[in-house]
């Protein structure tokens, strides 16, 4: 069985929260910068189940807002201080991970 859809739930989370770090945005909004600033090719389908899991958890909280120009409110999500503790765990492990994957592979490719 194949761990990647694990590590690329893992990475979407982190991507999700890191997004959010930079202040409140609705659904597309995060689904938009995910693909394109992360390169991460997260399904539509699952951008929202994961902003759930992650407003349950106490990480995110939302509101709806209606912007200017919008006949609709949109929800939007932001960080909560329990979040931002779980993006910096989260980012020292992914630095700490990378590094060390990086330096392997290196070593591996230079044989």
């Amino acid at each position: 069985m194949s761990s990647q859809p694990q590590i690329l739930k893992g990475l979407a989370e982190l991507a999700v929260l890191s997004t959010l770090d930079d202040g409140a945005q609705y659904g597309v909004g995060i689904l938009d910068r995910v693909r394109q600033e992360a390169g991460l090719n997260v399904a539509e389908g699952s951008i929202y189940p994961l902003l759930h899991r992650l407003e349950r958890a106490g990480s995110v909280s939302a509101e709806w807002r209606l912007d200017g120009g919008q006949d609709r409110p949109r929800k939007y999500y932001s960080l909560t201080a329990a979040g931002r503790a779980e993006l910096r765990s989260a980012l020292d492990d992914w630095l700490r991970t990378s590094s060390a994957l990086h330096a392997f592979v290196t070593r591996k490719a230079n044989q």
